[in-house]
């Protein structure tokens, strides 16, 4: 059982969980914006080369497609940051994304999604709010970067 611990703001909550081995970005407002396609998110950057630094693995997937998040990373000059490029490929019964073609175990995996309701609610989904246009002042990214120990 954890214990409590208490962060800098006072408040008591229990312990962080361990970081994950496997970080999966959603591509399309999530990493980039979603109207234009021409702005990397604020932190992004920074994020990802924090993850591939240490013991994380980071994924892209898209609905556009294996290709597509890969000619996205390249855009961006992320590519050599991601260890993995997929498709969100085909839904279960409920309308959820599968994840059985992912190389990880869901047990040690987030999901880091603008669309949440997207994935099975047995998957860790830390939901970040839809990335839409260039926008310098956008934090969006901010709760991944706690989690992963940037922030």
């Amino acid at each position: 059982m954890n214990s409590p611990d208490h962060d800098r703001g006072g408040r008591t909550g229990l312990a962080a969980p361990p970081m994950p081995r496997w970080w999966v970005f959603d591509v399309d407002g999530c990493l980039i914006d979603s109207l234009r396609g021409t702005s990397l998110r604020p932190g992004a950057r920074a994020l990802l080369e924090h993850l591939n630094a240490g013991p994380a693995h980071v994924l892209l997937w898209s609905a556009g497609g294996e290709v597509y998040a890969r000619e996205r990373a390249r855009q961006f000059a992320l590519a050599d940051l991601v260890h993995g490029f997929f498709a969100k490929d085909g839904r279960d019964d409920h309308g959820c994304y599968l994840t059985g073609h992912l190389p990880l175990r869901a047990a040690q995996a987030v999901f880091i999604d603008d669309r949440p309701e997207d994935l099975s609610s047995r998957l860790d989904v830390l939901a970040v709010p839809p990335y839409l246009s260039d926008d310098p002042y956008d934090r969006g990214l901010a709760e991944a970067a706690r989690r992963a120990g940037l922030a």
